[in-house]
């Protein structure tokens, strides 16, 4: 019953990720909920701990656990996405598009039951996440963070 339950929630995440995807050539479609760096600061530590629960998940075969996981950094990444696509700032922008497509990567990795490749994708988010700190946010003098 338990592996029936499990089936029948990953099969409708992923329609529901698969339902929420742009058509080919098109970018990540999402309404602008972040319209403020509190709300994108927010955002971003929403994705930190979202991440470390999908860690988790992914080692431990949690499949329903790491499918919430990864479709709700899908969500938060098509926002972030939108943030810097209203800022017209290109490279930003297109780390969240990467950022978007591994989330899904990860979704259809951890749909097919491929801890694997789910961690290879989540690995793959991760450089994509660095690479955009990086370039974007500088460490302040009380030790927190701030956009650059």
């Amino acid at each position: 019953m338990k592996r029936v339950l499990t089936m029948f929630v990953l099969a409708v995440a992923l329609f529901a990720t698969s339902m929420a995807r742009p058509a080919a050539g098109q970018a990540p479609m999402a309404k602008v909920a972040i319209t403020s760096e509190a709300d994108y600061s927010a955002a971003m530590k929403e994705i930190g701990s979202t991440n470390g629960t999908l860690g988790k998940a992914i080692t431990s075969g949690a499949a329903e656990d790491a499918a919430k996981s990864s479709a709700r950094l899908e969500t938060l990444f098509k926002d972030v996405h939108a943030y810097w696509t209203a800022k017209k700032v290109d490279d930003a922008t297109t780390a969240a598009a990467s950022a978007v497509a591994a989330s899904q990567a990860i979704s259809k990795a951890v749909a097919a039951n491929d801890m694997m490749a789910a961690a290879e994708a989540r690995t793959k988010l991760g450089a994509t996440c660095m690479a955009c700190h990086t370039a974007h946010r500088e460490k302040t003098a009380e030790g927190g963070w701030k956009m650059k």
